[in-house]
Order: C-alpha cells, then structure tokens, then sequence
C-alpha cells in the first residue's frame, strides 16, 4: 500500500509533487458537504524516546451497513389563485408558473454560498474557490464512498509541523504531537452548520445527480455514496494510543496488519489522533441524521 508522504523517512526534506489530502467531512456532501483534507509535509520525522505501553489493541475494520437512501423531498407547489377581475367578468385563474431547474453555474454559486452560511472558515472556502466546484465535490464523493482520497484534486495550506513519531527500543509508535496539526481542521469540520448543510443538499441534489452521471456513474446512486462516505468515518476504529508503527522501505505503515490494510481515508481519519477522529465522528453521525429524516 502506497505511503502518505508524512510518513517518508528520507533523510531528503522535498516537497512532493501531489500533497497528501485528508477528509473533508463528508464532503461534497455537497453544498457545503465539505469535504476536507489534511495535508503534511514531507520532512524528515523527529524521533523522540517516550516510554510506551507495550501492548497495542488490534483494529477489527468494521463492514459497513447496508446504505440507505435518502429520501426524497417533495417540491411545493404553490396552489392557483383565483383573482376576481370585475363581478360581471368571468373568474381567471392563474397558474402557478414552474420554476426554471437551476443551472451549473448558478448551483456552484449556491454551493459557495451556502458554504459560507455553513460557517465555513478561510480554510474551507478554498475547496469552492476553484472552477466548477459541483463537479469536484461530485468527484470526491465518489473516491471517498470507496474509502479512496483524490490527492491531486484540491490544493489546501499544509501543517507546519512536521510529522513525528516516538521511539522505546526498537519500538516506533505514532507521536501524539503528531495529532496537533490537524485541530484546526477538526475544529472548522466540527463547526459547520449541519442544518444549512442538509438544506443545501437538497436544494442542489438534481445538480449533483447531474454532475454524478457525467462521471459515468449511476445518477441514483448519488446519495448512497454521500451515505457511505459518512458510514466510512463512522466505521473507522478508534484506537487507544499509541499505534505502533514500522519502517518499510523509506516509509513508516501501520504494524498492525488490520490497521495497514484499511482504507485510505480511516487511515488518515487515524492520523489526526483519537480525540479529533471522535469529534469528526460526531459531526459525521449529526450529519447522517439530518439527511436521512423525512
């Protein structure tokens, strides 16, 4: 499995040419799904000798539940109106005029909107900054459904600080300095608005639909995928600290072998330490139920 570049133990400090992304909340969950990465740089890792636990719980990857639609929602229609021109003048009624399906370009600027409305910081905004932000979150959410995270996609500012891990023995483990970089992004993910989220999905599903099937993919699968992005940051473990690590090559993995063989992104979900992946958790589970309700 292809390392992070956070991970590189080349005495070489270069930055790589595509930087490493982590999860947006769920995304492309559209209109303001966001959905976020946390990017490291590729310097060289600082080793620090702590004492650690020699005993670390193995991971048991969970299988995802069967994915659920979501539902619905029913256009209004505003009812005729009879007007009453003159007594002596039939009655005219007025049919409600349809209103016009949204246009990419407007759907991308409601994204960028309501993204904003959302709460989203500085940060965020970025993932909308670029052109047709409803394709690339359309795209996303279909890499991040299969657990896969599209590094080349969405350029975000990189942590400054440099990945570490800490060493007893000839043990490696994970350095929970590490977990830092990533509270600001926990933080922005943890504030949004999940209300304006769900609305904004809604409002710019067809768009999305849209946008799905001119990937290629299934136009009605669309909102399964949104619910299994959510359903892979739910399912990844939650590991005690520390997670053991092990060099290979000129890169650290995970030594536990279910850790390793997880998807991409709960292997990142992993990195951003277990106080920032509950909230996210969190964030993610509130999300899920506020689109799948009638």
């Amino acid at each position: 499995m292809r390392a992070e570049p956070e991970e590189i133990l080349s005495h070489q400090s270069r930055r790589s040419k595509f930087p490493v992304v982590e999860l947006l909340l769920a995304v492309g969950i559209i209109a303001g799904l966001v959905i976020f990465w946390f990017w490291s740089e590729e310097k060289k890792p600082e080793e620090t000798v702590a004492e650690m636990p020699q005993t670390v719980v193995p991971a048991k990857p969970a299988a995802l539940p069967p994915t659920p639609d979501i539902p619905v929602r029913e256009e209004v229609t505003v009812a005729a109106e009879t007007v009453v021109v003159d007594p002596e003048v039939e009655t005219v009624e007025e049919a409600a005029e349809e209103t016009a399906p949204l246009t990419p370009a407007e759907g991308d600027a409601i994204l960028q909107q309501q993204l904003a409305a959302a709460g989203a910081d500085a940060k965020l905004n970025k993932l909308t900054a670029g052109d047709h932000p409803l394709d690339l979150s359309a795209a996303l959410v279909d890499g991040l459904g299969r657990g896969i995270i599209l590094r080349k996609m969405v350029p975000l500012d990189r942590p400054t600080q440099a990945f570490s891990v800490d060493r007893e023995g000839d043990k490696l483990y994970m350095s929970p300095a590490s977990y830092n970089r990533y509270d600001g992004y926990t933080d922005a993910i943890t504030a949004l608005n999940v209300s304006v989220l769900v609305e904004t999905f809604h409002t710019l599903r067809p768009l999305y639909e849209r946008a799905y099937e001119q990937l290629g993919l299934d136009p009605a699968d669309f909102d399964n995928a949104v619910i299994r992005t959510l359903d892979m940051v739910l399912a990844t473990p939650e590991i005690p600290e520390p997670i053991a690590l092990k060099p290979k090559s000129v890169v650290y993995i995970f030594e536990d072998p279910a850790l390793e063989s997880l998807p991409a992104l709960q292997k990142q979900l992993l990195r951003a330490g277990p106080d920032n992946l509950r909230r996210i958790k969190q964030q993610a589970r509130v999300l899920r139920e506020g689109l799948l309700a009638q």
